[in-house]
């Protein structure tokens, strides 16, 4: 199963910004959509990036922190394979704000699908940025810098990423991305759910394994 996944942010530092908004579409092995998850999130600090998102500090003030949805989002996201657009960019604000939370989170960008990196295989050269690529695809949905509207054009594109590479149609066999790393085909074939558990249950689950 897969976890199609956008965050909107107060800016770009995983450290020192927060999640605002997120969008989860949760697929199946097929790529075909089961459930979806949306929310804003008050992150407790003002917010930077208004000029992205349009998000303002009033429109989040009423909605839930991330501490009010950690448990339901870990319940969402454990066991499921992160696909996202810009993946390492969604892994490390999701890593940061659970484990802020007192989770432990498996989330790594390498083990996971990164719609950005793959167009580099599946696209004709161009922009890599997601309104470029959904173009250049030919998908309907269009971005909108919002965590479910972004989400689901990152599923399309997942989706006709699969169906090229299903009819043999790839347009380099390998690429390097903007962090100068290799990209290679099919990355889903090689990708590892994530793992998101309470530091307690951690603990309790390494106390059981060192048991006689």
């Amino acid at each position: 199963m897969y976890a199609v996944v956008d965050v909107e942010t107060t800016g770009l530092d995983p450290v020192s910004d927060r999640i605002i908004d997120i969008g989860v579409i949760i697929a199946d092995n097929n790529a075909q959509p089961v459930e979806h998850y949306t929310t804003r999130i008050n992150p407790l600090r003002p917010v930077d990036a208004t000029f992205i998102h349009g998000l303002t500090d009033a429109d989040l003030a009423d909605s839930p922190t991330f501490e009010d949805i950690v448990q339901e989002l870990a319940d969402l996201l454990n066991g499921n394979i992160l696909v996202a657009h810009n993946a390492s960019f969604d892994a490390k604000f999701l890593r940061a704000a659970f484990e802020r939370a007192g989770y432990t989170a498996i989330i790594d960008s390498h083990t996971s699908v990164c719609t950005m990196d793959q167009s580099r295989i599946y696209l004709p050269e161009g922009s890599h940025k997601l309104l470029a690529c959904v173009e250049r695809a030919g998908v309907p949905s269009r971005p909108a810098h919002r965590g479910l509207a972004d989400t689901q054009c990152a599923l399309e594109l997942f989706q006709h990423y699969r169906n090229a590479e299903h009819l043999g149609q790839r347009h380099t066999q390998s690429a390097l991305n903007r962090h100068e790393e290799t990209v290679l085909p099919a990355a889903w074939t090689r990708a590892k759910p994530m793992r998101i558990t309470t530091n307690y249950e951690l603990r309790q689950n390494q106390h059981r394994a060192s048991q006689p």
